[in-house]
């Protein structure tokens, strides 16, 4: 009941947003603009994408190898295309990082090391793009009426923190480990101790995890530059690739808070940020849903590699 209850607040958040925003813009110039974006900087765009998913990729592969588990690389991108698939079609709360450790699962035959180099990647992502919307935070706060988006990202960080000190303090990961044993419901405790353990694993792999942080760095860059070449080919000169810097990683942010994965709430950050360049909401709007539209639009690849591993006889994640 309470899951119900969530998931109908994330669409009364997302839809009440969407149809605000849309109510503030010209619905025919918003198309026509996405209609004449430029072709050649859609394909910039794709590849910038692409290079952000391969990036994200090469990371959760330094993971796997420094682990032990050799997995080609180019198999580990087409997990990620899949996981993009789950995010965006599949009517099902496992995500996409669930199934790409359940493909990775399957491909090694190591389950609590699928659980753990996924959750671990996830971690470090998040913490670079934290690191960033907090940096960019110092320029931008004069533009929000309200502080809690600060209040928000400082807790996330501290938090993120936090996990990484405890999976990386041997102190206080057996203290952790002490708390997590005592749940025998259904063996979790066992369960989840295993999946830490890996985590545990690379308390002594700083260069590795250095390497991970780097990674997520140029791929949140080239996910900025994919909304630079996106801005230029809808004729948004105002928008520069510095500003974007500061847009991006904030938005990321707000698109945290209870949504259709950011649905709604995100467009609402760059209005925010980008009606101080002098931009209309429609432009605006152009700009973040072209955003949208070509991760979704290149995510139906890994749907075709989803027909292909069920055509192979491997089983998709139970949906739930």
């Amino acid at each position: 009941m309470k899951k119900i209850a969530l998931n109908i607040i994330r669409v009364l958040v997302s839809l009440g947003l969407l149809l605000y925003l849309i109510y503030l813009s010209d619905v025919p110039q918003i198309i026509d603009l996405i209609k004449n974006v430029n072709p050649f900087s859609i394909l910039l765009a794709v590849g910038a994408f692409l290079l952000s998913v391969l990036l994200m990729s090469k990371r959760w592969h330094l993971l796997l190898n420094s682990y032990g588990i050799l997995i080609k690389y180019h198999k580990l991108f087409i997990f990620y295309l899949i996981g993009l698939f789950f995010n965006n079609f599949l009517p099902t709360s496992i995500g996409g990082d669930l199934s790409r450790a359940y493909y990775l699962a399957q491909e090694s035959s190591a389950r609590p090391a699928s659980i753990g180099t996924v959750f671990l990647e996830r971690v470090i992502g998040l913490f670079a793009t934290l690191s960033l919307a907090f940096i960019a935070l110092f320029w931008s706060i004069d533009y929000f009426h309200s502080k809690r988006i600060v209040y928000i990202t400082v807790f996330l960080v501290i938090l993120v923190s936090l996990f990484l000190a405890i999976v990386m303090s041997r102190r206080l990961y057996r203290r952790f480990n002490g708390i997590i044993s005592l749940i025998t419901f259904y063996n979790i405790g066992d369960k989840i101790i295993k999946v830490f353990d890996i985590l545990h694993y690379y308390r002594d792999k700083k260069i590795i995890l250095a390497k991970a942080y780097f990674y997520s760095v140029l791929s949140q860059f080239a996910f900025i530059f994919m909304n630079f070449v996106l801005a230029r080919g809808l004729g948004l000169m105002e928008v520069s690739l510095g500003y974007l810097f500061l847009v991006v990683p904030v938005t990321f942010v707000i698109g945290l808070l209870p949504s259709i994965n950011g649905l709604g709430v995100r467009d609402t950050g760059y209005v925010i940020l980008l009606m101080r360049l002098g931009l209309e909401p429609s432009q605006i709007l152009s700009l973040s849903f072209s955003v949208i539209i070509i991760p979704i639009l290149i995510s139906v690849f890994g749907g075709v590699f989803f027909l292909f591993y069920r055509h192979q006889g491997i089983q998709a994640p139970k949906l739930s």
